[in-house]
């Protein structure tokens, strides 16, 4: 039973860890179209988009897992089908968190297969989840590199 329950501490420790980076990319993804929005951004209007995509990220940072996928819906920072991926991770850590022990029957004495089947089945979803993690990561690294390419061209700080 250990192991399941170090695994659902996991799933939610690398979800909190995608909201995260999903915060940043929408950060980021705000200020990179405002660049595309003006011929030249100046020093103060640099500023101006950055206190604002802040704004929107530390607003986020309060929002659910569900909330922040809207936004990015909406901001169309990530590719279609990485959102639809997002969706369906959600839906099965919420499945994890709010349901799982609902559901499962575990009884007072869960046979080991039982417990190695249940535990398989969330390293799968771990598996996904880091993927993810991982790819978002790349993201956000492509975004920074964009954004120092564009402040660069615009001499800005």
């Amino acid at each position: 039973m250990n192991r399941i329950y170090c695994a659902i501490g996991k799933m939610v420790e690398i979800t909190q860890k995608i909201e995260l980076d999903i915060s940043e990319i929408i950060e980021k993804s705000e200020i990179i179209k405002e660049f595309s929005r003006h011929n030249q951004m100046t020093q103060h209007d640099y500023d101006q988009v950055v206190d604002d995509a802040l704004y929107l990220k530390n607003k986020m940072e309060t929002m659910t897992f569900g909330q922040m996928i809207s936004i990015v819906y909406d901001s169309e920072s990530l590719k279609h089908d990485e959102i639809v991926e997002l969706k369906a991770l959600l839906e099965k850590r919420n499945y994890f968190t709010h349901e799982y022990f609902k559901v499962t029957k575990y009884g007072d004495n869960p046979t080991e297969d039982f417990i190695l089947e249940e535990f398989e089945a969330l390293k799968d979803y771990l598996k996904k989840l880091k993927n993810m993690y991982s790819r978002l990561e790349l993201i956000k690294a492509s975004q920074l590199e964009r954004l120092n390419y564009l402040k660069n061209k615009s001499n800005i700080n």
